[in-house]
């Protein structure tokens, strides 16, 4: 009987030891585990430093650039006061030689969330306000862009032309599409300045009633409804859209 009972007993250590070595077996793996789930955040936060460091100097970079240019938004569009605004959507800039650069403003970027490609009209030809002076592609889209002003072409952005991301990234400064010798003085009767604003402000929006009432598209909260309108509309909504706020006039 004592034999049966000391046999009981050193069965019971004996299974309590297993558990204890299986617990311990346990703690050891997951203290492993934690050890290198402990390794792998800190090489994360160590590799997630310069890149928070690159992304902090770029948004300084580009709050700079906005600044130097005096960009600001006038309700959701990207304008620039110091410029002329065509009714079709383009900037006018004097340059020393007396040219006008010409490009893209903040309104009209919206019907290109990417440009692909661009064409201009060769230097020495003669333009008159209204006709075709470039055409902007994106993707199987593309966009007549008017001439502004009747004069000729004296020459072409070759940054666009070798990158015509720019047009839009940089629509207000290094993405200007081309430079035309006006043929008079009538660009300075456009709007610049507080009237520049207050024709973005309007133009905003009709935009957003255009898309409300003829495109039947509403912003869900009763904001802007901007970037997500070209992709949604179909090419027949598109093409209203550009011959509405692009097109000649």
């Amino acid at each position: 009987m004592a034999r049966s009972q000391r046999a009981h007993v050193e069965e019971r250590q004996g299974a309590m030891e297993t558990t204890i070595e299986l617990l311990t077996s346990i703690g050891v793996f997951l203290a492993g585990l934690a050890a290198r789930a402990g390794l792998v955040l800190a090489v994360i936060a160590v590799l997630s430093i310069p890149l928070m460091l690159v992304a902090a100097v770029l948004r300084g970079a580009e709050e700079l650039k906005r600044r130097n240019l005096g960009l600001r938004d006038v309700a959701g569009v990207l304008f620039r006061p110091d410029l002329w605004y065509a009714p079709t959507h383009t900037w006018l800039a004097r340059r020393r030689d007396g040219e006008l650069a010409i490009g893209l403003d903040g309104l009209a970027a919206r019907l290109l969330p990417s440009v692909t490609g661009l064409e201009v009209a060769r230097a020495g030809t003669r333009v008159e306000k209204g006709e075709p002076l470039a055409t902007l592609y994106a993707g199987a889209r593309t966009l007549t862009i008017p001439a502004p002003v009747s004069g000729t072409v004296t020459g072409a952005n070759r940054a666009a032309l070798r990158d015509p991301a720019l047009v839009r990234a940089e629509g207000y400064g290094r993405g200007w599409i081309v430079a035309v010798k006006p043929a008079g003085e009538d660009f300075a009767e456009l709007p610049r300045g507080d009237r520049a604003e207050k024709f973005m402000r309007a133009e905003a929006a009709r935009w957003d009633r255009f898309v409300e009432t003829e495109l039947c598209y509403a912003a869900a909260d009763g904001g802007h409804l901007v970037a997500p309108v070209p992709a949604l509309i179909g090419e027949d909504g598109w093409k209203k859209l550009a011959a509405a706020f692009a097109g000649a006039r």
